[in-house]
């Protein structure tokens, strides 16, 4: 009997990435098969995805939800698997999963299931990131596996790299930040951090499995291992040393590994003694930081933890302490009541930092999050497309200077 085979599509950051790998190792792991996509259908998204709807058992949909343009695509999956199965009778159990389940489900519902379940009718079975690990008891429910064997704890399955050396490895999972206009402290819920012995466990097992570059994730790595309160003292400038900055140099003293990225790190709690850990010589000269505006009042709606000033004076620490750093960053235009004035400030912190790499988005109300219930979207589509390009040229340009 051949194996049932499986197609992952996944929308979103490193974690839904990460994620994705977790879930693709249990599937394995589980006796199921990647689809072998033929080359010809990896040129164009609707037709891979069709040829994987023509030939899986198992579709996973690992959704994002942070801006309105993901949701819409993986709700735009629903037409295409709608006429699959309808006009050429293939049904394949689909797994809608990430972070739009997420936001749903849970202690901190944004909105209810069922008006989830209303757009996605051609669903077969929901899935949020904290539930990767029901997958086992998921696929035996619903008859596509009739046994499994729990052989290991199915939450520290190491993640597949993107290449052959390199691999995702999660320190924490979810968020506490509660930024008026994300949906992550919903869709992923309480900030959780993993042990510093299981971590290195999992690297550990990567290397025995040849891996030397690997990525530590979270949704602000930079809070790794601190309380409550610890957090507030360090935002507060009160506590100098950093359980991720240790964290950071126990890795970097594990022969095997020989470059280490991670992500993402907010300005708030990047302290002196990160910045000390980051100049380690097999940290990666790429840091990435979101600044998201340069405006305090904007900031400040944003319930952003930092001033337009304490991000000036981090670029300078890290500059100063990693010569050849390359910095990227995040940025959102068109925020409720943000003026072309207050926009402006945005373009001059591009401008001064010069970002290798900028993730530059279009506000748009995220429902459930605080600025969606609050604040008026009162920035028109067409002046918000005018900063989204009127930026992203003087990003392009400062890389070029």
């Amino acid at each position: 009997m051949e194996p049932k085979k499986y197609f992952i599509k996944t929308y979103g950051c490193q974690a839904n990435i990460a994620d994705s790998y977790k879930i693709e190792k249990t599937l394995i792991n589980l006796g199921l098969e990647p689809l072998n996509i033929p080359r010809g259908y990896l040129k164009n998204e609707k037709e891979e995805f069709l040829y994987a709807l023509r030939n899986c058992d198992l579709i996973v949909i690992n959704t994002c939800s942070v801006r309105q343009k993901s949701e819409d695509k993986a709700y735009g999956l629903g037409l295409l698997i709608s006429n699959v199965k309808r006009n050429e009778k293939k049904n394949p159990l689909i797994l809608f999963a990430g972070c739009i389940v997420g936001s749903t489900k849970g202690d901190r519902v944004m909105y209810p299931f069922e008006e989830l379940r209303k757009k996605t009718e051609w669903a077969d079975v929901y899935m949020t990131p904290g539930d990767i690990y029901k997958i086992p008891h998921i696929l035996k429910n619903t008859g596509m596996i009739t046994s499994y064997k729990q052989k290991n704890n199915i939450k520290l399955i190491t993640p597949l790299g993107l290449k052959d050396n390199h691999a995702f490895v999660n320190i924490s999972y979810g968020c506490d930040n509660f930024c008026t206009y994300c949906v992550v402290p919903y869709a992923r819920e309480q900030e959780v951090y993993r042990s510093k012995k299981d971590v290195l466990k999992e690297i550990n097992i990567l290397i025995s499995q040849g891996i030397a570059e690997i990525t530590l994730c979270g949704q602000n790595v930079n809070s790794w291992g601190l309380s409550r309160g610890e957090k507030a003292k360090v935002r507060l400038g009160k506590k100098k040393s950093l359980p991720f900055a240790d964290l950071l140099r126990e890795v970097h003293k594990i022969r095997e590994i020989k470059k280490i990225d991670f992500i993402s790190s907010n300005p708030f709690d990047f302290t002196d003694d990160l910045v000390k850990a980051a100049s380690l010589p097999k940290i990666s000269n790429y840091i990435h930081i979101a600044a998201q505006s340069g405006n305090n009042d904007v900031l400040r709606r944003m319930n952003r933890k930092h001033t337009i000033e304490q991000f000036y004076v981090l670029i300078n620490k890290l500059k100063k302490a990693k010569p050849k750093i390359e910095l990227g960053t995040d940025a959102i235009v068109g925020f409720p009541g943000e003026t072309r004035e207050q926009f402006f400030d945005t373009v001059k912190l591009f401008e001064k930092v010069k970002f290798s790499a900028a993730f530059i988005s279009m506000y748009s109300p995220r429902k459930g999050t605080v600025a969606e219930r609050f604040f008026k979207d009162n920035v028109s589509r067409k002046e918000k497309k005018w900063r989204h390009e009127y930026l992203t040229n003087i990003w392009l340009k400062s890389k070029e200077s």
